[in-house]
């Protein structure tokens, strides 16, 4: 009985995308500098919290198709923001105006 959960466990590991907190300070130096150059290179840095998680993704997917980011910057940039969102790390716009 304990093999299926164990096996369980393993698939939904393999299929869940890595949670936001696995990011080292390489990744969150690195995504950070993306959000400060490619992001705010048209625009202001916005807010994740002020926008549904619905509508955040709905202009992330956008935003990254238009600032040509790879798939793996577009998902390092979503777990990133994905920790802002939880409050563990703060925002790039504090501070700014």
């Amino acid at each position: 009985m304990r093999l299926p959960v164990i096996v369980i466990t393993a698939l939904a590991g393999l299929l869940m995308p890595a949670r936001a907190a696995d990011l080292s300070s390489k990744e969150l130096a690195a995504a950070r500098k993306l959000n400060l150059v490619k992001c705010s290179k048209c625009h202001k840095i916005h807010e994740p919290n002020d926008y549904t998680v619905a509508d955040w993704d709905v202009w992330m997917e956008k935003m990254a198709r238009k600032s040509k980011l790879k798939p793996e910057q577009t998902g390092l940039l979503n777990r990133y923001f994905e920790l802002q969102r939880a409050g563990v790390i703060p925002s790039d716009r504090r501070g700014r105006k």
